[in-house]
């Protein structure tokens, strides 16, 4: 279990004001939190050595690049604790995986595949379940349609979606622009001179790519790697298959979803699974409340549902190799 970081209400703000923007500057936060900028800076240092704030991340829209994501789910057997997380370790570095956690339910672990067509993704599956050998008791996967991320209810009510889409006519990226998105995608908050003594281009040109980049929402957000389970919260994710229903019903049951306090990111998927919903709760009894919710306002649209509690984000990774 997470050691519990205790964090103050000027903490709970500079949270909240990186979960909007991770790419702020201690001095903008500074203004809108009302403190110094000197303050600003500690606190944020203190949250990463606490490893409450674990990294941040740039989240690039993939289907704008010309890539569909697929989400599998892994069944393992016979393995015990240090094997699985040998293996888990291996899928993580693999280039075609943007995020893998880990978990207990019906399914062990969630991969998140990046892939330009059907077939290459039939080819990166099959290396997948190879990689995964005798281990595997069973898999599912399904197709990402759209997807909403909510951000960190937990520190503010109001919400700034930002949105992922299905693939689309892929924009073509250059040398320069690739590298400003494969530093970003790990380290949001470089600034804007390191960024650009980094992949040794002049400042003008890096600041004026990433105004594009951002312009032509391919740079959807700049965000935060939090580990809720310091802070007391349960990480659930929960899987719903959909009745047949009409596309107005489906729409009012995602705004519900949307609209929920404890859901932080809403994903709209074909196959397997209609609904993926992350859903961040104080305890398994509040969850079944959150549940029970779900199940009273949509009882003739859920069929079936299952849940997992995810234990271990081992890679959240928007702009993997495989996109250079």
């Amino acid at each position: 279990m997470s050691e519990i970081v205790n964090i103050d209400e000027k903490d709970r703000k500079i949270l909240a004001e990186l979960d909007k923007d991770a790419r702020q500057p201690d001095s903008v936060i500074a203004r809108r939190v009302h403190v110094s900028k000197q303050v600003v800076h500690y606190r944020i240092k203190r949250l990463l050595d606490q490893k409450l704030v674990t990294s941040f991340y740039t989240v690039v829209d993939v289907g704008k690049l010309g890539y569909s994501s697929y989400y599998v789910f892994l069944q393992f057997e016979r393995l015990n604790e240090e094997e699985e997380k040998t293996l888990l370790e291996r899928i993580r570095q693999r280039h075609s995986v943007g995020w893998l956690v880990s978990g207990t339910g019906r399914w062990d672990a969630v991969v998140l595949l990046y892939a330009s067509s059907t077939s290459e993704f039939d080819s990166i599956l099959s290396e997948l379940l190879e990689l995964c050998k005798n281990h595997i008791h069973e898999y599912r996967f399904t197709q990402l349609l759209s997807a909403e991320h909510i951000g960190y209810r937990i520190f503010q009510s109001k919400q700034t979606i930002v949105r992922q889409s299905e693939q689309q006519n892929r924009v073509s990226l250059d040398v320069i622009d690739t590298n400003i998105l494969r530093v970003l995608s790990q380290d949001a908050r470089i600034s804007i001179v390191n960024l650009a003594e980094r992949i040794r281009q002049p400042l003008h040109i890096v600041h004026y790519r990433l105004k594009e980049l951002k312009r032509k929402k391919i740079i959807e957000a700049f965000k935060p790697k939090i580990a809720v389970g310091k802070l007391g919260y349960q990480w659930h994710l929960l899987l719903l298959q959909l009745a047949p229903v009409g596309m107005l019903q489906k729409q009012k049951f995602m705004d519900f979803c949307k609209s929920h306090p404890a859901v932080y990111y809403v994903t709209n998927t074909i196959g397997d699974y209609n609904v993926m919903l992350d859903v961040h709760v104080r305890s398994t009894e509040e969850f079944r409340g959150v549940l029970s919710t779900f199940k009273k306002e949509f009882a003739d649209s859920i069929r079936t549902y299952e849940s997992i509690i995810i234990f271990d984000e081992y890679k959240i990774d928007y702009f993997p190799k495989l996109f250079e």
